[in-house]
């Protein structure tokens, strides 16, 4: 089945994740983003794709900082309600009863009940006609205890495939297994 051109996203599963920021008054913020990438394995960087203009992207350009907030189960219903059309001024994790906690190296909050943590400052940003690319350099990441085991989460995260949220499944192989196959070392990511 031939697929228009923008809908590639159905094939490509978009990790849950909600970005919390703070504006120049120091007034939280938090939108739900599915365009999150690391980019490259070894590297300390992360990418997030905006629409022009939301207000996570004007706090980012303004204060230089963000939270990706990993979703699960615990924080879903909550963090999706941040999406709404809030005027800038109100506080969305507030407005919608979202707990947070501080971040330990920049100043946005953490939500409580996400998963994980990634805290970043703005590196570079590439902006097209609608759209920018924030790459940020990762300054702290962090699991969640409560839904961390030794091994593995003990909750997993989400994923937004074909315009439905889903659990990311079992695990059915390993990559240093995948590359044995073909010969090849695993790179350090450590």
């Amino acid at each position: 089945m031939e697929l228009p051109a923008n809908q590639f996203k159905r094939m490509l599963p978009l990790p849950v994740t909600v970005i919390t920021t703070i504006d120049g008054e120091g007034i939280a913020n938090a939108a739900p983003y599915g365009c999150v990438m690391p980019i490259l394995r070894p590297l300390d960087l992360i990418a997030i794709a905006s629409a022009l203009p939301r207000h996570t992207l004007q706090n980012i350009r303004k204060t230089r900082e963000f939270v990706v907030n990993v979703i699960g189960i615990p924080s879903f219903a909550k963090a999706m309600a941040t999406a709404g059309n809030y005027p800038p001024e109100v506080d969305e994790l507030e407005a919608v009863g979202i707990e947070r906690i501080s971040a330990r190296m920049v100043r946005p909050p953490r939500i409580r009940d996400a998963l994980g943590w990634i805290e970043a400052v703005l590196e570079r940003e590439i902006t097209g006609e609608n759209y920018a690319l924030i790459i940020g350099k990762v300054l702290c990441a962090e699991k969640n205890d409560t839904y961390a085991g030794e091994e593995s989460f003990q909750e997993t995260s989400l994923v937004m495939l074909d315009f439905r949220y889903r659990r990311v499944g079992e695990s059915i192989g390993d990559l240093g297994e995948t590359l044995k196959l073909f010969g090849a070392e695993r790179a350090s990511d450590e």
